[in-house]
């Protein structure tokens, strides 16, 4: 039965289209004979030694176990996605970038006064009763004042009835959890374990929010301005903004390049704290603002207006313009990057630019032009900024009811005041939400990504006495001659401001992978290499080895089957 079964193998062996191996020691034999991978063939060598096939063995598997540990590694590194960054260098012409310049102060005092006689009267009540300080005849109005630096309000109607809550007053605070605002007045202020500031409550009057402050000019301010933006939410509906305040009122002077500014190249719009904002920038299609040369000659030069005996007393108390440098479509963040222009000084900033771009995807969080933010913009291209800012709001909506007055509103919502809002709960509630988002447990930082493409302005800043004590005279003679307008020899009404390129060459840090598909490809055949000697080859064979192994094993298990039976 034997010898009939060893036969029939031998006609199918004849018989067999394909040669196969009778034994996996065949298999073995062979592909160590006649593999490129080193140290194969010292396992066929050393078979008559068994202490020498066993070291062979050992050191063949861990070289493979090491060579594949360091291929984890590499691989992890390569899904980690890490970047570099490539700094390049460019040169040649390029458009100007948008300049805006605000006026320090939201509204002319003469007229607005009315609406803040009461909280004036307020604040006076504290500074005398407490310092002894008596301040009426300092922040009393002078109707007589020209037209200022500010922004003034028209087709207000006198019987719109604005409200103050006197229910806030500015008291002396003991700590965090109690408030005595009897005991007040007989307080000296400096008394350690006291902080000025104000309380808020909701409407039942058991959650209470305390903002108080160690400086009492901080807690001052802070207090005007909240019950300021208050009252300035009821009239700013009725604000007219397109014409209330002439470009030549602020700007007495323009020039770009060498040459005259013309209408077109400006815009303006109106910020609750700092003013009148007029923004200097291409339209888009004129090469007006296209510069090619550096200095201080081919910049913009501005001479601004400042009337600083209209500007709000307790609110306003820096005096100046307010200047930021920003990219041409993108808005602008007074607060958060703009640079004050001292009066009576000739101020001269130079830039350089730099340009960043992200990588996205795996690689990092940035995005192209914020289409895949899921939070709505106020019909702005995206900014950090602009995303934060209506995050925001746009939370002060959802938990307040209402928004704040300082940020741009969304369609459909309204602006918190004292009419609308009873007690105006809204404040407690705005104070408590604003502390949680600037400690960043809001959310907004995080749904906020950075964009992919960004461009950045070094700013080099240089300040002189303007004018000179020689040349006040004619100068101001001539300011006044040209704007017909009634300048004294006083710096503190006037500025000069000059903004140019250092160099119209600027750096771009690129990020690139630092590990591509071509790298990590290089790198695997170096470990192969170093480790066994071969090439893709060789890997091709271990791979043919591996199969045959598998037909080895499937063929043996069918004739096993097959003699069974």
């Amino acid at each position: 039965c034997l010898q009939s079964l060893k036969m029939a193998q031998e006609e199918d062996k004849e018989e067999a289209v394909i040669e196969f191996y009778d034994s996996f020691k065949d298999l073995f034999q062979f592909f160590c004979a006649h593999t490129t991978v080193h140290g194969g063939i010292r396992l066929i060598c050393s078979e008559r030694n068994m202490m020498k096939t066993a070291f062979w063995i050992i050191l063949f598997f861990a070289s493979f176990g090491l060579m594949y540990w360091q291929f984890g590694l590499l691989f992890s590194q390569y899904w980690g996605y890490p970047v570099s960054v490539a700094i390049r260098v460019h040169s040649g012409p390029k458009i100007f970038p948008a300049v805006t310049v605000c006026t320090l102060n939201p509204y002319r005092y003469t007229q607005v006064h009315k609406y803040l006689k009461e909280l004036d009267q307020m604040a006076l009540e504290v500074l005398s009763t407490w310092y002894g300080f008596n301040a009426s005849e300092d922040i009393t109005p002078n109707d007589s004042i020209g037209d200022g630096a500010g922004h003034g309000i028209k087709n207000i109607s006198d019987n719109m009835n604005i409200t103050l809550d006197q229910s806030i007053p500015l008291v002396l605070i003991r700590d965090k959890d109690s408030l005595d605002s009897s005991s007040a007045h007989s307080f000296p202020l400096d008394k350690k374990g006291f902080r000025v500031g104000f309380r808020l409550c909701n409407v039942t009057g058991k959650d209470c929010f305390y903002q108080s402050y160690s400086s009492v000019m901080d807690a001052i301010q802070e207090w005007y301005k909240f019950h300021f933006i208050n009252i300035m939410s009821q009239v700013s509906p009725m604000t007219n903004v397109s014409d209330s305040s002439p470009i030549g009122n602020v700007i007495y002077s323009c020039q770009y390049n060498g040459k005259s500014c013309s209408g077109s190249e400006y815009e303006h719009f109106h910020h609750p704290v700092y003013g009148i904002c007029y923004i200097f920038k291409s339209n888009g299609s004129d090469t007006f603002w296209e510069t090619s040369k550096p200095g201080i000659a081919y910049g913009l030069s501005l001479i601004i207006g400042t009337k600083q005996e209209d500007f709000i007393p307790l609110l306003s108390t820096v005096a100046g313009t307010r200047v930021m440098i920003h990219k041409q479509d993108q808005p602008a963040f007074m607060e958060d990057e703009g640079l004050n222009i001292k009066p009576g000084t000739e101020t001269s900033i130079g830039m350089k630019q730099d340009e960043v771009n992200r990588l996205a995807g795996n690689y990092g969080q940035c995005t192209f032009d914020g289409t895949d933010v899921k939070i709505k913009l106020y019909n702005t291209p995206y900014s950090v900024q602009a995303c934060v800012r209506s995050c925001f709001q746009y939370l002060l909506i959802q938990e307040c009811g209402c928004g704040y007055y300082y940020y741009p509103l969304p369609p459909g919502a309204q602006y918190c005041n004292y009419n609308k809002y009873p007690s105006w709960e809204t404040g407690h509630c705005y104070y408590k939400l604003y502390k949680k988002f600037v400690a960043g447990d809001s959310g907004c930082f995080q749904k906020c990504p950075k964009p992919c493409q960004e461009f950045k302005y070094k700013l080099t800043t240089g300040i002189s006495k303007w004018p000179s004590q020689n040349a006040e005279n004619w100068i101001f003679h001539l300011l006044s001659h040209h704007n017909g307008k009634n300048l004294t020899n006083n710096r503190r009404d006037v500025s000069k401001l000059n903004i140019f390129f250092q160099k119209l060459s600027y750096e771009s840090f690129d990020e690139t992978p630092s590990i591509s598909a071509v790298t990590i490809l290089s790198q695997m055949g170096n470990l192969w290499s170093f480790w066994f000697g071969s090439s893709v080859l060789s890997v091709i064979e271990l791979i043919e080895l591996i199969l045959d192994v598998i037909a080895m094993s499937f063929i043996l298990t069918f004739k096993w089957h097959k003699l069974k039976k």
